[in-house]
């Protein structure tokens, strides 16, 4: 399910001249009969709220009122502030100058032809206010305080995600809020800039049209505005044009495939880095432990492994994968292989369950996934996620899997060309057609090929996003700490008559800076330099940039500084 929670403005898109009509009332009490939380996001004071609609506390789950200024609880008729309060010298600024207002918690609300009043009595208090139109009404809020504001403070206290949010609003300040959701939709008699930004309009105007958003859209799990929601893709690459190419945050079912040190970690690095900038959440079954550089990621959590922290218990598991914006990696390399396929199965289960309460964690991605899904069958499929549940699955090739996964696949990226063309064949029963490559043409270091199950998408080559997140990991260890004498890196010279150890990145260019020239030439030409950051410093892109200047026949002054410069680009030494 995508629709967890539908916050809604109130006055001009639930509620028309400021009643909550039995017609509406009866619709959202259906969204929350669904499952589903129910916010209301509104610029009035709490009180009006309550004499205008007496059955609040009933109706709702949660309430940003004032604008963003205040959260209140219903069910324990809880107060929060969310902004400093009205400050004396605000307040008798506005009356010395005749400007009437409502006070609230936080807000001081009059009207908009009061607006160079109200500013000016800003600038004579010397305090931070800011001056927020709602059509006719104007409201003087704390510095930085929005509905978008308000109603974050709301979904962190409810423990959901705003990737999991719905909203529908009809004046100038419901931009904030609208603009957090994962689908936004204006009334049809919305401001014009709203209803241009919104992902649906809807046809009716005020609250009908909420009714319609809520009754067409949200109780079907946005069924029919899915494809509408591309602002969403995650953007894996870019084709050879330099345009984006991504994948769909919703339903999307996806298989990578590829030989070994091809290039599927960073192509499963770039999905991942793209779900934390967009505030989504991963779990990430990692049978092999191949994953683990993944650890100092933002916002990511690496359990498991041969000597390093334990897996969680399933009671455990459901704590971590219930967290919005939060990954958890799990490293299941210490168990035997049935025991591998033992936990994944529980893992998919409280995920599954977990999912269809919290709408976290939004993908599952599987690692070595033949380990889960052998193809002689397991328990562990049928908990495979369908409908618009994401999910990645990434292996050696299409033949290592049961009929029944390879079945629910929609998209194939491949870093190989062969296992491409091999397995798009295998698994969607034809070629893929539309993919324009010289005849036998590799795919390159960090280049891959998607292909869709829908025939009407052609396939693209890419070029995989660089990560902009390196690994941690390794900038810590390889910069700081202090690799065994057999992997570190020794300038010894044509003659062999130096030993310089070099245990970690910062002290290679230290002495890199200082050798000979001689000395710095005889490694380069040798390709010393880029085996040693490929296969020591496990950092095959930086081993790529490197290698060029190796072949080439540059002085040895402008290679050392070449070298030296795309090591700091990427390590902070």
């Amino acid at each position: 399910m995508i629709v967890h929670v539908l916050a809604c403005d109130y006055d001009g898109t639930i509620a028309d001249d400021g009643r909550l009509a039995p017609e509406t009332a009866a619709v959202l009490a259906r969204v929350r009969e669904s499952g589903r939380k129910l916010f209301l996001v509104t610029g009035r004071m709490l009180d009006d709220l309550k004499g205008v609609c007496p059955d609040v506390d009933r109706v709702f789950d949660l309430i940003v009122a004032e604008n963003g200024g205040l959260l209140y609880i219903p069910d324990r008729r809880e107060i929060r502030r969310l902004g400093d309060a009205p400050e004396p010298a605000l307040i008798e600024a506005l009356q010395r100058r005749g400007v009437p207002f409502d006070l609230g918690a936080a807000i001081l609300a009059t009207t908009a032809a009061y607006s160079e009043a109200a500013l000016a009595a800003i600038r004579e208090a010397g305090v931070e206010r800011t001056l927020v139109f709602n059509k006719g009404a104007l409201m003087l809020l704390p510095g930085g305080v929005t509905k978008g504001t308000g109603l974050a403070a709301a979904l962190d206290l409810a423990q959901l995600s705003a990737r999991n949010l719905a909203g529908v609003g009809d004046a100038e300040n419901d931009h904030a809020f609208l603009s957090m959701c994962e689908c936004a939709a204006a009334v049809a008699d919305a401001v014009p800039a709203l209803r241009e930004r919104a992902d649906v309009v809807t046809s009716a105007a005020g609250a009908a049209g909420a009714r319609e958003f809520a009754e067409q859209h949200v109780l079907r799990d946005l069924a029919d505005l899915t494809a509408r929601l591309a602002r969403h893709d995650l953007k894996i690459g870019e084709d050879v044009a330099g345009a984006p190419v991504g994948v769909g945050a919703h339903g999307t079912h996806m298989l990578v495939v590829g030989p070994s040190a091809t290039g599927k970690t960073s192509l499963t690095a770039a999905l991942l880095e793209q779900l934390i900038d967009a505030g989504r959440s991963a779990c990430l079954i990692d049978p092999e432990g191949d994953c683990r550089t993944l650890s100092d990621l933002q916002h990511v959590i690496v359990m498991g492994g041969r000597g390093e922290h334990a897996l969680p218990t399933p009671d455990e598991l459901g704590q971590l994968l219930g967290r919005p914006g939060q990954s958890l990696v799990l490293d299941l390399s210490a168990l035997s292989r049935a025991e591998k396929v033992t936990y994944a199965t529980k893992v998919l289960a409280t995920a599954n369950a977990v999912r269809g309460t919290r709408g976290v964690p939004h993908w599952l991605i599987i690692d070595e996934a033949h380990h889960i899904f052998p193809a002689e069958g397991s328990q562990a499929m049928d908990l495979l996620p369908v409908g618009t549940e994401s999910f990645c699955l990434i292996t050696l090739g299409v033949e290592h899997l049961p009929r029944e996964v390879v079945d629910r696949i929609d998209a194939i990226a491949s870093t190989d060309l062969d296992a491409f063309r091999r397995t798009t064949a295998a698994a969607f029963g034809r070629h893929v057609h539309g993919l324009r490559l010289p005849t036998g043409a590799p795919l390159e270091r960090g280049e891959a090929a998607i292909a869709w199950r829908d025939a009407d998408r052609s396939a693209v080559r890419l070029r995989v996003s660089a990560r902009r997140i390196e690994h941690r990991r390794h900038i810590r260890k390889y910069t700081e700490g202090e690799l065994p004498p057999d992997r570190s890196f020794y300038f010894r010279g044509p003659e062999q008559a130096l030993n310089l150890r070099a245990a970690n990145l910062a002290r290679f260019v230290e002495l890199a800076e200082g050798v000979d020239e001689g000395t710095w030439a005889h490694h380069l030409r040798a390709g010393d330099y880029s085996g040693w950051i490929e296969e020591m410093i496990k950092d095959a892109d930086l081993a790529a940039e490197i290698r060029p200047l190796e072949q080439d026949s540059l002085p040895p002054s402008e290679s050392r500084q070449r070298v030296i410069e795309a090591i700091r680009r990427r390590y902070a030494v």
